[in-house]
């Protein structure tokens, strides 16, 4: 009862005191150094979801509604009262001090959690830390978003709500018509005519080059040193612009790739050259990374 009755005035105390809009040093806050506005930020590599919570009246409360939709079940297991565990409709919540399941969780975490954090006045918690964790293993759509609602209530009966969101764009992947498996390419078969491998990037390419790795037939590696500044064996469709020049006929280069979300990668000169390439394996790898520093890479190989 006790538990309904201070949840019940922490959502009517968030209806009035939600933004601490006089920044009264006497109330409940919360900050995010990285992200002052609390704006919508990216699931990605370096980023900083780490919060400060003030309390100067001392905690009461602390609850976190995690709001992951068609993946809320995946945060049940960390909540044992049952009024609290999610569904498909329904945002699960994790109360911070009072559940044992939840504060134990977030302790793995190493966050503060569980019934010593009542009457504190300051604490922290990282809420990419929380997304991530619960989100390990599934398989997330492109441009998913989850939210964390922060709700707490001192032992004046002050509160505040403030409401973080996350973003989810899928990392860049590789796709090869009439070779879905990436098996090596003998080029020496006239019949074999898909050499198109396709980038996508929802998060938009930053990033794109093609590597021909050690090993490959000596006269291929002389073609390919002789298009690439430098002399490298490294094919830079994004900044290199002999690059831009020696391989217009096969792939897009510059602001033809940066940003794009998506683009086609043709090797067919391997079968262009192959009159002057001896018996051997060529293997090439493509690395691509986006606007959110996601990377993938996969390797093409050819034949003689």
């Amino acid at each position: 009862m006790k538990r309904i009755l201070l949840l019940s005035a922490l959502l009517a105390g968030a209806l009035v005191s939600s933004c601490n809009p006089n920044n009264d040093p006497e109330l409940p806050s919360v900050s995010w150094a990285s992200n002052p506005k609390f704006s919508q930020m990216e699931l990605a590599p370096g980023a900083d979801g780490n919060v400060s919570i003030s309390a100067p009246g001392g905690l009461e409360s602390l609850t976190l509604g995690i709001g992951l939709g068609s993946y809320n079940l995946v945060v049940n297991p960390y909540i044992s009262v049952s009024a609290n565990k999610g569904s498909g409709t329904k945002s699960p919540i994790l109360d911070v001090i009072d559940d044992p399941e939840s504060a134990s969780f977030l302790n793995s975490l190493g966050i503060a959690a569980g019934t010593g954090l009542r009457g504190k006045t300051l604490t922290t918690m990282d809420l990419l830390a929380i997304v991530e964790k619960l989100l390990t293993g599934q398989e997330l759509s492109n441009n998913s978003v989850f939210t964390i609602d922060i709700n707490i209530l001192d032992k004046n009966a002050n509160s505040i709500s403030k409401t973080a969101k996350f973003h989810f764009t899928s990392a860049p992947s590789f796709s090869w018509d009439g070779n879905k498996t990436f098996d090596i390419v003998d080029i020496t078969k006239d019949d074999f005519n898909a050499y198109k491998v396709k980038v996508n990037a929802p998060g938009k390419i930053d990033k794109l080059t093609i590597k021909l790795e050690s090993g490959a037939d000596a006269e291929l590696a002389k073609k390919i040193q002789n298009r690439t500044t430098g002399g490298i064996l490294t094919i830079d469709l994004v900044n290199d612009e002999l690059v831009a020049t020696e391989f217009k006929n096969w792939f897009p280069t510059g602001k033809s790739v940066s940003g794009k979300t998506d683009v086609s990668l043709d090797f067919s000169f391997m079968k262009d050259w192959r009159s002057d390439l001896g018996p051997s394996t060529n293997v090439f790898t493509i690395f691509v990374e986006d606007a959110n520093a996601k990377t993938s890479s996969s390797q093409v190989k050819f034949k003689k």
